[in-house]
């Protein structure tokens, strides 16, 4: 007898939970575009929100010390002591209000696999089925999808590139009232500064304004916020970066900080994030942690403390390279009068309006294939983003890439 017939057959059917989930565009596309370099085809890739530098030298010997202190053992689930203690006074620096009357402490932090893992998280933490997830677009596009997998719904709040793509205050207190006249919970507001894929950055006065809302509105009162503050070292001057909490101090213990060293320190592969979250929902948080990771690779939080420890001049170059490459990036993007491109205050992304360039009926994501296979140049479509007519370029690319790419690109919209 064939032991394999025996067997019973059924068609593998996904959890509910997978229903509407989305593969990341970004890392489909860079798959795609390593699939056709591979295979001999010259293709300028500008899809990654990757840093091409080095990670710091001081990280390295640091991770090198720890294996051969071989502490490579488990750590706590949160984290070591040491790294969350040096996460703390980086975050009570950003937010000096705070820290004058209510500082952070190691037991504030958890130590996550990556930024990514401390969002998660903080929406299984928070969101029950059918909370409301309040999004303003253009988003970082894990947020929506993050949202379904906690069983929460997305209520997308428009931006504007006229205002800088910054969620106004009477957008926030039209959701927050259009979720109670739907008799659903608003639960969480996403805030992203620097933002991922626009690039804009929310001031001292528009955190407050949004901070206001969320103190006086009667339907706010069960709100949270993530504040993203990932890219919180690439910015280029024109609007200083602010912490969420350093605008809005009296919502300590309604916001979640999230941060990491994937982008300030070029660490991605490295995979070290946090959450600076209130004593209130720090438990659940160690808890998820605990359940599931069990905490993250013990060298690359010693790698990271030793990155924490770096002065801030140490990464000046790298912003001055950031800076230059946005503005080469500009510069050859304005000479086709067909794009509308936004300048960007941080990060390191441009924000492409695309819709002048679109053959009759084309969308941005067929632009964006008709880039690649005739232009050999990959970008990644605004739509996942909840940018439709837009995409996105990464300038985290040196300036020959930069240059070659963006050159090819004009070439192909004003042919």
């Amino acid at each position: 007898m064939n032991f394999q017939s025996g067997l019973s057959k059924s068609a593998f059917v996904p959890a509910r939970r997978m229903e509407g989930v989305s593969e990341s565009a970004t890392l489909r596309l860079n798959a795609l575009v390593q699939k056709m370099r591979a295979e001999g085809e010259d293709v300028v890739n500008l899809t990654t929100g990757e840093p091409d530098f080095d990670v710091p030298e001081a990280a390295k010997e640091a991770a090198i010390d720890a294996i051969k202190k071989n502490r490579s053992k488990y750590t706590p689930a949160a984290g070591i002591p040491e790294l969350r203690a040096k996460i703390a006074a980086r975050i009570n620096a950003q937010q000096p209000s705070l820290q004058a009357v209510h500082p952070w402490t190691a037991a504030d932090i958890v130590v996550t696999n990556g930024a990514k893992q401390a969002i998660f998280q903080s929406l299984l933490a928070l969101v029950d089925e059918g909370d409301q997830v309040l999004i303003p677009a253009p988003y970082w596009l894990s947020y929506p999808e993050m949202a379904k997998l906690a069983s929460g719904k997305s209520m997308i709040l428009p931006t504007l590139f006229e205002e800088g793509y910054i969620l106004q205050a009477a957008e926030l207190e039209k959701a927050l009232q259009n979720c109670a006249s739907s008799g659903t919970r608003a639960r969480i507001l996403f805030l992203n500064s620097p933002s991922n894929p626009t690039g804009g950055m929310y001031s001292r006065n528009d955190f407050r304004r949004l901070g206001d809302i969320i103190l006086k509105s009667p339907f706010a009162q069960d709100l949270w916020v993530i504040s993203d503050e990932i890219y919180d070292r690439i910015v280029y001057g024109d609007v200083a970066f602010c912490s969420f909490l350093e605008a809005c101090p009296e919502l300590r213990d309604r916001v979640i900080t999230v941060n990491g060293l994937s982008k300030s320190a070029a660490m991605t592969g490295w995979r070290v994030g946090w959450s600076v979250a209130p004593p209130s929902i720090q438990s659940s948080l160690v808890t998820l942690q605990g359940q599931s990771t069990s905490g993250i690779n013990s060298v690359a939080q010693w790698a990271s403390l030793a990155a924490l420890d770096l002065p801030e001049e140490t990464f000046a170059d790298q912003i001055r390279q950031y800076r230059e490459r946005r503005d080469l990036v500009l510069a050859i993007l304005g000479q086709s009068g067909k794009l509308r491109v936004f300048s960007p205050l941080g990060a390191f992304y441009a924000w492409v309006d695309v819709r002048g360039a679109c053959r009759t009926g084309e969308d941005s994501g067929q632009f964006s294939e008709r880039l690649l296979s005739d232009g050999k140049v990959a970008v990644v479509p605004g739509d996942p983003f909840g940018g439709s007519g837009c995409i996105r370029i990464s300038f985290a690319a040196n300036l020959e890439t930069l240059r070659k790419g963006c050159e090819r690109f004009v070439r192909l919209v004003e042919a």
